[in-house]
């Protein structure tokens, strides 16, 4: 494949060169504390600062082989500078050498992360990635080492891998793209949220794309074959870590109201339902230049630490009457949540936002059990409950429950949800209206399953 990047000639001066090839603390000797260098040391610097210098005067005469074979003569000398991998991966891109230039980037970048020109051509390679659509979710991983190469390391972890390209990992489940991740000032802390919205697409919505950085995570959702590079409906969750704490979520819209405004030919605002923690808006944008009309309706809410923006946009003019109003209210019917309740060393008011979700969830879920006891339906029960009991879930066992189904209402038997830590986990007790216990439900992999057979 050919690598359609554009190439540019380094402007770097001399003196600049210079300053940065002598400065050993930062670039000639990372990592390593002053000391006085031996006269071997030095003379290695000299002789890496003479062909970087020669290096760089062959790049002004546009020879880039002879300019490539001084920079790899420098490396040699100083292989842990990455103002060097970086001319060097500069010289191979003139000489349209796109693959090496990429291995030789990526060296730059992992050498130095505050190497900001060797970033910026970093970015320029992932962003020729990204057009591509192999950084979408679901990319097989044979595909995206076929495109970006041998990764600089990789993890493996039971059905997970991590390739790792430079500052950017790409997390991989079952052999298939699940997230990108660029790690440069990314927090560990910010990487786990608090709180996130909780809301139903349902088919025939699809993951497109899934990204954290050191502001947000986002997460696209499109409808095949479409993709997120090309597009006509896509509806996006995205958290803003911290923002939370320095914002309303009406001053979140006004921002980006400003910046639509700057970027867009803006024919109309409007506030649907307004709010200082809680706000509904929907915008619309003529067609540009270079742009595509198109009406976004977003809903932006306030979280204690971080804000949470979900957003539906269409490309097809005008948006019927009837489908806004249905994404108005998918919109509105989206909850802010616990991210991981199972975990999470929960406040009293947290507990109490814990039971008043899973008594909504667990009388919907037994409404739907109650009709799959009529049915005698075993295998719809059964991911309901943990695999401990889950051998008695049997069609002699859902027949003798039929009677009970048929009389049973669901706010009778979750009336009231209790939550307790055990052993430093949590558990549910579903309390029916009569004060007696339902069943209890454990937290398992992200889901709450029922540790107890609760029908008869």
């Amino acid at each position: 494949m050919k690598w359609n990047l554009s190439t540019r000639c380094l402007n770097l001066s001399l003196a600049i060169l210079i300053v940065l090839l002598l400065h050993s603390d930062v670039c000639l000797a990372q990592d390593v504390k002053p000391e006085t260098p031996s006269a071997e040391t030095l003379e290695k610097r000299k002789q890496a600062l003479a062909h970087a210098q020669q290096g760089q005067a062959l790049l002004k005469q546009k020879d880039w082989k002879s300019a490539i074979t001084e920079f790899e003569k420098s490396i040699e000398l100083q292989p842990e500078n990455s103002m060097l991998h970086y001319l060097l991966s500069v010289a191979f891109l003139e000489d349209s050498q796109a693959s090496r230039s990429w291995i030789e980037i990526r060296k730059a970048v992992l050498l130095d992360a505050e190497n900001k020109r060797a970033a910026q051509d970093f970015l320029k390679f992932w962003s020729f990635f990204d057009r591509k659509g192999i950084l979408n979710v679901g990319t097989p991983e044979v595909e995206v080492l076929k495109l970006l190469g041998k990764p600089d390391s990789q993890r493996e972890k039971k059905d997970e891998t991590q390739l790792v390209y430079g500052f950017m990992w790409l997390n991989f489940r079952n052999a298939s793209l699940y997230a990108v991740i660029d790690t440069r000032k990314l927090s560990a802390k910010d990487m786990v949220a608090e709180k996130s919205m909780k809301f139903h697409l349902g088919d025939p919505w699809r993951e497109g794309y899934r990204m954290m950085n050191s502001t947000n995570a986002l997460t696209e959702f499109v409808i095949p074959p479409e993709t997120v590079q090309n597009y006509q409906q896509l509806f996006s969750t995205q958290r803003l870590f911290k923002l939370g704490e320095q914002l309303s979520a009406r001053d979140f819209m006004n921002r980006m109201k400003s910046l639509v405004e700057k970027s867009y030919q803006l024919e109309e605002w409007n506030v649907i339902e307004d709010g200082e923690d809680d706000i509904l808006y929907e915008w619309r944008v003529a067609k540009g230049d270079k742009t595509p009309a198109q009406h976004e309706i977003s809903r932006v809410v306030r979280g204690s630490r971080d804000m949470h923006r979900l957003a539906y946009v269409i490309r097809k003019q005008p948006l019927k009457s009837a489908d806004r109003e249905q994404w108005i209210n998918r919109l509105k019917s989206a909850q802010l949540i616990l991210a991981h309740p199972e975990t999470a060393k929960l406040t009293a008011t947290q507990k109490q936002e814990l039971a008043d979700q899973l008594k909504q969830k667990s009388r919907e879920i037994i409404e739907k059990q109650l009709q799959y006891i009529l049915d005698g339906d075993v295998a719809a029960m059964k991911p309901y409950f943990t695999e401990r009991v889950r051998k008695f879930i049997t069609k002699a066992s859902l027949k003798q429950a039929t009677e009970q189904a048929e009389s049973a209402k669901p706010d009778e038997l979750v009336h009231d949800i209790e939550i307790l830590e055990i052993d430093g986990s949590l558990q549910a007790k579903i309390k029916m209206k009569n004060g007696r216990t339902l069943t209890t439900l454990l937290p398992v992999n992200g889901r709450w399953e029922a540790d107890t057979i609760w029908f008869e």
